[in-house]
């Protein structure tokens, strides 16, 4: 670089810093950072549209470089706003500067505040800690329970201020979950501290004790008299921001109450602890079930985990034992009306909706979502359904239950960017936490790309899931082979084909089994001519399968290949199980392509009924019989 342009560039850094861009720069910024930190933070509670931030975050980048224009225009001054006088105009009237401190000014206040605000907003991002009961490295909740205050007036209650103390901690000690400092440690403690005086027994110093003895959760109280009511209250406190989180009032009616009171405190203490941990060991989704027992919680968290891994007999089990525990726990209804759908048996699922609903006006908004969304879901209404979630999601927005169940119905009624939206969502956000959505969640996703013809995201996805969900392999390993089937790609199928037939044998599945799920991919891949073959080698191996049965009818008869044929298998398949709902849709399917809509109207009635959730194609099908009859009418 040549001196001459050496020059340049040092006055115009000398000409910035003369009309003061760089200050205006530097206030617009940490204006804008305010500005963002203050939208982003009341844009839940005022239920702003999701939006909002970016408009506002377009709108001060667009500012930026007209606010840095017009600083290098123009001035603010005492007398107002001026227009920057030249550099050579500047040095005319510029005087000898006097000796002494130099005066301050407006912009260095402006600047100054702003470094206050932005400070006070990042520094809990950086250093602050989360509110939360914290456990011990063995795994435990630690606990520190301090002296009673005696706040009743009657200096004979003063010995409950250890007594109280002293019953919480040895009734909390018999929890397993909890590590309680014991008595005889608080005492010492206490007393080398010289706090003979437990009316100064202040939230500050309960917390610097616990500090010490390495307690995450402090339990403070009072003792309170009025009239021949005693009133006993506790406190649990995170020793490290000395907040207040869970608070305890409990009556009697004199000093013989002490026991029962003191028994039902440590019951409320016990069980709130054990489920708070479980809830934050659970992330999201379990925050608002709503129960006192602890061991009730325990069984349906354990029902839930087998829930999401499928295996549908454990959960079932497991959410009966919850609801044996506490009969008022509407969480486990409602997951048992899920698990019945999932397995086809709709009048269970329809019986533990209806249990959830009797109980509808006993529970907060929240878990009233949540009933009304089963309901609808066994209803058949899946738009009143995904309305019902998007208002439980105003108020729990990290719910990934209800958002998953938002891509679930959208997909069920065929809306397919709805579902990869909310699919996608739900992938989004438990990795951001580090953690898995269930199984279903990937392969939903997939099956939905797959039906806007996005193969290379849909194996994406699978790939994704099967890393996640290594024990789903033989189910994703179908997916993919559909996948590729579905562009023509034969050699990769086969082998995907090859790997599911392998992974099949190894899980002691029948010959007759393996043949149906693979006619089940060439069907759904659009092959129905190989699909026809291996349904009917399926059959030849084992004539009573009925499922492989219906699946040949309904291809024979949907693609009109041989309806009287598929009338024929569909019917031997009613004769064992005339109440399955998918074969009695396949029956309705045939009467309407042989011209007989009204006994077609019939059996497509009954199938709607039996099926457990909103059934698209079944819907559109009952609707085009609806027209038909109509037509004939007119």
């Amino acid at each position: 670089m040549s001196a001459k342009e050496t020059n340049r560039l040092n006055q115009l850094w000398s000409e910035l810093k003369r009309r003061k861009v760089f200050s205006v720069i530097a206030m617009y910024a940490g204006a804008a950072y305010i500005i963002i930190e203050l939208v982003n933070n009341v844009s839940e509670p005022l239920h702003l549209p999701e939006w909002t931030a970016t408009i506002v975050i377009l709108l001060l980048v667009i500012g930026f470089p007209i606010v840095a224009i017009l600083s290098w225009i123009f001035d603010i001054t005492p007398s107002g706003v001026k227009k920057t006088e030249s550099r050579d105009e500047s040095i005319k009237q510029e005087l000898p500067a006097e000796p002494g401190r130099r005066k301050l000014k407006l912009s260095d206040v402006i600047i100054t505040v702003l470094i206050v605000v932005i400070g006070i907003l990042v520094y809990p991002k950086i250093f602050g800690g989360k509110s939360k009961v914290d456990r011990d490295p063995d795994g435990r909740i630690s606990v520190a329970v301090m002296p009673f205050q005696n706040l009743s007036g009657d200096t004979l209650f003063n010995v409950w201020q250890d007594g109280i103390q002293n019953l919480l901690i040895t009734s909390l000690s018999n929890s397993n979950e909890l590590s309680v400092r014991q008595f005889e440690t608080m005492y010492n403690i206490v007393g080398r501290e010289k706090l003979i005086n437990y009316s100064s027994f202040t939230p500050t110093f309960a917390s610097e004790i616990a500090t010490k003895l390495q307690a995450n959760t402090v339990i403070i109280g009072n003792v309170h008299k009025s009239g021949k009511v005693v009133r006993i209250t506790a406190n649990l406190l995170d020793s490290a921001s000395e907040e207040i989180y869970k608070s305890y009032e409990i009556e009697g009616n004199s000093e013989n109450d002490f026991f029962n009171i003191t028994d039902s405190l440590s019951s409320l203490i016990k069980n709130y602890l054990e489920i708070k941990q479980l809830d934050e060991s659970m992330f999201y989704d379990l925050k608002n079930v709503l129960t006192k027992s602890t061991e009730a919680y325990k069984y349906y968290i354990q029902g839930y985990t087998f829930h999401g891994a499928l295996d549908y007999t454990t959960a079932i089990d497991l959410y009966n034992k919850a609801i044996n525990i506490d009969t008022n726990f509407v969480s486990p209804m409602i997951k048992l009306s899920y698990v019945y759908g999932d397995i086809g048996q709709s009048e269970l699922s329809k019986k533990w909706a209806n249990k959830a609903y009797n109980k509808i006006n006993n529970v907060p908004l929240d878990v009233q979502l949540s009933i009304k969304e089963i309901k609808a879901a066994i209803d058949k209404r899946p738009i009143d359904q995904i309305n019902y979630m998007k208002e439980y999601l105003k108020i729990n927005p990290y719910c990934m239950n209800k958002i998953y169940a938002i891509g679930w119905a959208s997909f069920n009624t065929g809306q397919w960017e709805n579902a990869i939206e909310a699919f996608e969502k739900n992938v989004d956000i438990y990795k951001k936490f580090d953690k898995k959505s269930w199984i279903w969640t990937y392969i939903l996703l997939g099956k939905a790309y797959h039906e806007v013809g996005d193969h290379k995201k849909e194996k994406k996805i699978y790939e994704l899931g099967l890393e996640l969900w290594p024990n789903a392999k033989l189910r994703i390993v179908h997916l993919e082979a559909i996948c590729a089937l579905s562009q023509g790609d034969t050699t990769t199928a086969n082998e995907y084909l090859a790997e599911f037939r392998s992974i099949g044998e190894q899980n002691n599945w029948s010959e007759s089994n393996i043949l149906y799920w693979c006619g089940g991919a060439y069907d759904q891949a659009g092959d129905f001519e190989q699909a026809e073959k291996i349904y009917r080698r399926a059959l030849a191996i084992n004539p009573k399968k009925f499922d492989s049965m219906n699946d040949l009818a309904n291809l024979l008869i949907s693609n009109n290949i041989n309806i009287s044929e598929g009338m024929e298998l569909v019917a031997r398949a009613l004769e064992n199980y005339p109440e399955n709902g998918n074969y009695l849709y396949t029956y309705g399917l045939g009467l309407y392509k042989q011209g007989k809509p009204m006994e077609a109207q019939e059996i497509l009635s009954r199938a709607w009924y039996l099926i457990p959730y909103y059934d698209h194609e079944i819907f559109l099908e009952m609707k085009e019989v609806e027209k038909a009859l109509a037509n004939q009418i007119n």
